[in-house]
């Protein structure tokens, strides 16, 4: 398995015209070097990590720039990791208890979909780490505590491989959102004040925002889905949502309505959910955005009412 995995990052480091300098190997976009030879402090292994990169700048631990880089590398763990591990990575709390940044300064958001959703907020416990406890989503430890540690640097561009150009990321986008719905992030949502039953929300979605081909909330990437959570504990914090996701078939077989899978784990799913249920059917349980569980998905009988979000599909 472990060979088959580093010829996959060997492909696509070639396919994408980049490479990473030894002993960092290609994970997703990430060059990533992960230390299982030896347990250090938080302090220590950043050192170590450092002083892999030798006279290349730019190795620390490991910093994640995406929700989708992020979750790339809690699903390559979970099939790489030794047992049961934790892992250092490059999260530390900055001038203030609960105020977490990467090392390379930038602000590591709370909640999803980095931190598993009863963690970031011990006091004393200012250093992060990827856990197999919680699907290698982050969990706050002692910075004094060994353990083994994930160091990266960036990746190098290959000659002949050009650079990546797109459009600026940060730019918003400014949407005309119809029927009391607001904008969050780069789509239009409605939220109930009611509560319904799965079908029964669905079917409000779809007939109500027809024009808009609205759906229950179904996001098309893990950082859309970033994004709602946080709108939900600043604005919507005591109440929990239905979501478009139903195991489809009895047998945690996970999908939204617009026909995505759900994957299991990061950034989805609160630890230990979905719960497995013998003898259920199709459409028995579905996902809602749990305000218990730091709004990550939590599953629920169907025919349980619930608050709702719909989605709606607005042209720029």
């Amino acid at each position: 398995m472990k060979e088959l995995a580093l010829l996959f990052i060997a492909l696509a480091g070639s396919a994408s015209g980049q490479t990473c300098y030894p002993p960092f190997e290609l994970v997703g976009k990430e060059c990533i070097y992960i230390n299982t030879g030896s347990s250090l402090g938080w302090q220590e292994a950043r050192e170590y990590c450092r002083g892999l990169g030798g006279d290349k700048s730019g190795a620390d631990l490991a910093v994640f720039t995406s929700c989708d880089a992020f979750t790339v590398f809690a699903g390559y763990l979970g099939f790489n990791a030794p047992g049961q591990s934790t892992f250092w990575v490059g999260g530390h709390t900055e001038f203030a208890d609960n105020n977490w940044r990467w090392v390379d300064g930038r602000a590591l958001e709370s909640g999803v979909p980095y931190w598993a959703y009863e963690e970031g907020h011990d006091q004393g416990q200012d250093c992060a780490a990827m856990t197999s406890d919680s699907h290698f989503q982050l969990a706050d430890y002692p910075c004094d505590e060994p353990m083994y540690s994930v160091c990266s640097m960036p990746p190098v561009t290959q000659r002949g491989g050009g650079n990546v150009t797109r459009d600026d990321p940060d730019l918003p986008i400014i949407l005309n959102c119809p029927d009391e719905s607001v904008q969050v992030g780069d789509f239009c949502y409605w939220f109930s004040s009611s509560q319904k039953s799965w079908s029964s929300a669905e079917d409000y979605c779809r007939t109500r925002f027809i024009s808009n081909r609205g759906e229950l909330f179904s996001p098309d990437t893990c950082d859309e889905f970033a994004k709602m959570a946080h709108h939900l504990e600043v604005a919507e914090r005591d109440r929990s949502h239905w979501t478009g996701a139903a195991d489809v078939t009895g047998y945690q077989e996970w999908f939204w309505v617009n026909g995505d899978p759900v994957p299991a784990g990061p950034p989805f799913w609160a630890t230990n959910m979905p719960q497995t249920h013998s003898n259920s059917g199709p459409h028995d349980y579905c996902a809602l955005m749990s305000h218990s569980r730091r709004f990550y998905l939590e599953d629920d009988h169907c025919y349980s009412t619930n608050y709702y979000i719909c989605k709606l599909h607005v042209v720029e």
